[in-house]
C-alpha cells in the first residue's frame, strides 16, 4: 500500500500525540512535586504544537502541489485561471 505524504504526516502526528499522552500519564505518577508543573506545561505545549505543525505541513504540501487540501482556510473559493482573462 503506497502512502502519500499527507497520510504519512497524519500517521506520524497521531503517533506523536499518542506518545505524548502516554508520557503525560507516566509523568503524572512519577514527577516530584517541584517539577510536575514544568512537565505538565511542556507536555501540554507539545500536545498543542504537534497538530498545529501537522496542519502547517499539510497546508504547505498542498500549496507546493497546487491542490486544494482539507487544510485550506477557505476551500470553497476557486482560483482564477490565467488562461481566461474574462474571469478577472
Amino acid at each position: 500500500m503506497k502512502k502519500n505524504p499527507k497520510q504519512a504526516a497524519a500517521v506520524i502526528a497521531l503517533a506523536a500525540i499518542a506518545v505524548l499522552i502516554i508520557a503525560f500519564v507516566i509523568s503524572a505518577f512519577t514527577a516530584d512535586s517541584g517539577e510536575s508543573g514544568n512537565r505538565f506545561m511542556a507536555l501540554l505545549l507539545c500536545m498543542i504544537a504537534v497538530p498545529l505543525l501537522a496542519w502547517i505541513m499539510l497546508f504547505c504540501i498542498g500549496r507546493m502541489q497546487n491542490k486544494h487540501t482539507i487544510a485550506e482556510l477557505f476551500p470553497e473559493q476557486e482560483e482564477h485561471s490565467d488562461e481566461d482573462p474574462g474571469n478577472l
